[in-house]
């Protein structure tokens, strides 16, 4: 077909609407099922037969053996029997046309579309918009007196806008086919509320991003809607105080900047060519070109600047008693200079000039400024949603990270309270068994007490020595005890809370055994002096092996300490060697930063002793040029005075070339040979000037070069 691409979508979009609500309608419950009876098609089919003056254009389904149609198989069937007429309209005709099928299309979708939200408005609750009722003398919609319906404010003007709006800001594919169902995104919607407010002078819509999702007149589960939803949105943006006029021409202001690609609009004084005054006019800027006009009417058009690659603005600062906020629109053939109200209006005007010139010199694109914007949005909105995505799988990891980490404290805790109670338990069988041991040696002791009797002098003498041996045991079992915790102290800070607390459990635990132990032992060794007095020095010697095997413990853990020092000092080595290195290379660093400074500095002196050279061979350009108009100037004098002075003789082989009229010997050899000499002179002289000229030029160029 040779209709343009970007119109046949048009035509698409507004079939497709047509389409969907015939769909919608044809069932009860008006669910999609993206069939409809060919019955429900032959009326469309045969008004758009008249638009295209096709005769009986509703036959045509005639021919298609199925009763149920799906959107594809109707697109198809309208190309190869009725759009195909669309090929022998070209230019306005066919744009006509195209806006004739819209006007249908939205003819048979008005009522529904209207009604559809007001459904859904009555149906949550929300009783200060809706866009159905009754037409009053100026084709806005009013209440019916004693109604319970919501007041009315969009007219069938502003909703057929908004659908056009709708339909140009709808989701595409990748390769930039249209994507049936007709949706888009919700913040074009609140986009599209915005500039409404914004262009008419209404306070801006407050958005929330927490609610937009959850909102009670529209229940979505993505980011798109359709078009009723997208009237609800706008709708509800927009406060319920408005009126309906400010609303209705903010409607119209945006429509213009979206279908007829305006970037703005507003006053501007101009600079004026012929006539050098100031004059205001009104400014509209599109996508090719920059008009001005009287007024803001639009009527009387003064003139317009076609905008292309080599356009670029400049701005010109204040001064006293001139104009303010001047700046100048450079075109190839022609310069203007205007005057913005403000700054702000100035840099805006020169910041979206530059963004017209920049997209007519992105190539053979065919994509409007709006829609380029609109493709700009889509790509940002993707990359926050994503980015967004991102975060919250990052915040789901973070919070399954610190509940995995709750767990594993909580089971620390578990553990440590059964650690705690099995040393409970532990010490309750300890004190049992004490207990028993008691028993058992108040039992013995009653036994004994008769050969302790006996035996009290002997074993009072050794017992002191005992007591003596064991005290300068139990000092030097202190001391390493004591030395031993202040090395490994260090090493107990550096581990965990947790593990700490254990170790110091456990240790407290091993310690009571090992006090424990040494009790029994001791107790045994008293018990076995009580039984037998030849068991003292076998007793001695059990002492001295526990005190060596006790030794050889602390010095095992010395020898630990001194292991764990050593790798210590092997780690700081080895650190004060890196940091050798790291300091080595810095200093490489700075040596070549300072070499770096010494050649940028002998290349600025080399560059100001190449500006001076090229100083002082201007200035000998400039005094050859004086000398060579000097030249000029005595070649013109000469050339002047030449008429007046007296005629050279004619040479002739005349045998007396020394007569002339005045008579013989009038001039003489010498005269004649004088002046020829002087008129060498001066040829050489001039020769000589222009050839210091030549070569002042030469070395003027060369340095320029260097």
């Amino acid at each position: 077909m040779a209709i343009w691409k970007m119109e046949w979508e048009e035509v698409k979009k507004s079939l497709w609407h047509a389409f969907d609500v015939l769909d919608t309608t044809s069932h009860l419950k008006k669910i999609r099922t993206a069939q409809v009876p060919k019955t429900k098609l032959r009326v469309l089919t045969n008004n758009l037969g008249h638009l295209l003056s096709v005769e009986q254009a509703e036959t045509i389904w005639d021919k298609v053996p199925k009763d149920n149609i799906d959107f594809d198989q109707f697109i198809d069937v309208l190309n190869k029997n009725l759009l195909v007429g669309l090929d022998k309209h070209s230019g306005a005709k066919l744009v006509g046309l195209i806006s004739e099928i819209d006007n249908l299309c939205w003819m048979l979708c008005e009522n529904v579309y209207r009604q559809r939200i007001l459904d859904d408005t009555l149906e949550n609750g929300e009783n200060h918009v809706a866009v159905n009722g009754e037409k009053n003398v100026d084709g806005d919609y009013t209440n019916i007196i004693g109604s319970k319906q919501p007041p009315r404010i969009f007219c069938s003007g502003d909703c057929f806008k908004l659908w056009k709006i709708f339909n140009f800001l709808v989701e595409r594919a990748e390769d930039k086919s249209l994507l049936f169902p007709l949706l888009t995104d919700i913040e074009e919607a609140e986009r599209i509320a915005s500039e409404i407010c914004q262009t008419v002078g209404l306070p801006l819509p407050k958005v929330n991003p927490n609610q937009r999702r959850g909102s009670t007149d529209i229940l979505l589960q993505s980011f798109l809607i359709d078009f009723s939803d997208f009237v609800k949105v706008i709708v509800k943006k927009i406060t319920k105080d408005n009126d309906t006029r400010v609303i209705s021409h903010g409607i119209s202001e945006v429509y213009n900047q979206i279908m007829y690609d305006i970037v703005r609009k507003g006053y501007m004084v101009k600079f004026g060519n012929k006539v050098t005054a100031w004059k205001e006019r009104w400014f509209v800027l599109n996508s090719s070109e920059l008009k001005y006009y009287t007024n803001a009417e639009e009527k009387d058009l003064k003139g317009s600047i076609a905008l292309c690659q080599a356009c670029f603005t400049q701005s010109f600062p204040d001064k006293p008693g001139g104009r303010h906020h001047r700046f100048k629109l450079h075109t190839p053939g022609k310069h203007y200079e205007l005057s913005a109200p403000d700054l702000k209006s100035k840099n805006e005007w020169m910041a979206d000039i530059k963004i017209v010139v920049s997209h007519i010199g992105t190539g053979p694109s065919k994509d409007s400024l709006q829609l380029a914007a609109l493709k700009e949005r889509k790509k940002e909105r993707e990359e926050r949603r994503r980015r967004t995505a991102e975060e919250e799988l990052n915040r789901c990891a973070e919070r399954e990270k610190l509940l995995e980490r709750e767990r594993q404290l909580e089971e620390e805790r578990r553990q440590r309270q059964l650690a705690q109670e099995e040393i409970l338990e532990r010490e309750r069988l300890l004190a049992l068994e004490r207990q028993k041991r008691a028993e058992e040696e108040e039992r013995r002791r009653r036994e004994t007490n008769e050969l302790l009797d006996e035996k009290k002098k002997e074993i009072d003498a050794e017992r002191q020595r005992c007591a003596d041996t064991e005290a300068r045991l139990q000092a030097e079992r202190e001391a390493l005890m004591q030395q031993s915790k202040e090395e490994l102290e260090a090493e107990r800070e550096q581990r965990a809370l947790v593990e700490a607390r254990l170790r110091e459990e456990e240790a407290q635990l091993e310690e009571e055994r090992r006090r424990l132990k040494e009790l029994e032992e001791a107790k045994a060794a008293l018990e076995a002096m009580v039984e037998m007095e030849r068991a003292l020095k076998k007793d001695e010697e059990i002492v001295r092996n526990l005190q060596a095997r006790i030794l050889e413990e602390e010095y095992a853990k010395r020898e630990e300490l001194e292991r764990l020092q050593a790798e210590q000092n092997k780690k700081l080595m080895e650190e004060q060697l890196t940091r050798q290195e790291l300091e080595a290379a810095h200093r490489l660093k700075e040596e070549a930063l300072r070499l770096a400074k010494e050649q940028l500095e002998a290349l600025t002196r080399e560059r100001e002793m190449a500006d001076q050279q090229l100083r002082d061979a201007a200035e000998k350009l400039k005094q050859a040029e004086i000398d060579r108009q000097k030249i000029q100037e005595r070649m013109k004098l000469k050339a002047m005075t030449s008429s007046s002075r007296m005629a050279g003789p004619i040479r002739t082989p005349d045998p007396n070339p020394f007569v002339t009229h005045r008579g013989l010997g009038a001039f003489t050899e010498a005269d004649f040979q004088r002046r020829q000499q002087s008129q060498e002179e001066e040829n050489s002289n001039m020769s000589s000037a222009e050839q210091n000229l030549s070569n002042s030029t030469q070395a003027i160029t060369l340095q320029t070069e260097l």
